[in-house]
């Protein structure tokens, strides 16, 4: 199942980098995201020529998608953060599996999210006093797209519940 534009790149071509970390060191230890957003941050930001701007927006544009994540997965199974730059975007992954309760209603959102998020749903999500059913951080997913001008996709294999979500962020708004 695919979701949004999830189209190949070139990896030998493009500066890339991964990192495969256990899913229940990230639950456990909430601030290792903030600590893994800034390492990617710091890793990426010197090319780019407002470097202070860049690593600000790039450490919290991978902490609010690390903290989305995080807790999606299986304590017991494995995340994969993927960065990459493309000639206009710079793209995060996260592949890691996802509880058999949260397949439907999750990716139903990032197929929300993947299609357009205009005001009237990003201020409803913002400001609902409700608790969705089947709790996870739709709101730092909804921040992403609305705010940072970033596109979501995803890639779900049915089988094994293995989800690929990719935040593709504009290099104009780092360079910025």
């Amino acid at each position: 199942m695919e979701i949004g534009i999830f189209a190949e790149a070139d990896m030998a071509s493009a500066f890339s980098f991964g990192i495969a970390l256990p899913s229940l060191d990230l639950q456990r230890q909430w601030g290792r995201c903030n600590l893994l957003a800034n390492y990617v941050a710091e890793y990426v930001a010197y090319q780019f020529p407002q470097r202070e701007w860049a690593e600000n927006l790039i450490s919290t544009v991978t902490n609010e998608f690390l903290e989305a994540i995080a807790l999606l997965a299986p304590p017991q199974s494995e995340l994969f953060i993927r960065c990459f730059q493309l000639p206009t975007t710079l793209e995060l992954e996260l592949e890691h599996s996802l509880r058999p309760d949260l397949v439907t209603v999750y990716t139903s959102f990032l197929a929300e999210l993947a299609g357009s998020l205009d005001e009237a749903d990003y201020f409803a999500l913002l400001t609902s006093t409700d608790r969705p059913a089947v709790a996870f951080n739709q709101f730092g997913l909804a921040m992403l797209v609305h705010d940072f001008s970033a596109r979501i996709a995803a890639r779900l294999d049915p089988q094994t519940r293995r989800i690929c979500v990719r935040v593709s962020l504009p290099t104009g708004e780092i360079a910025a």
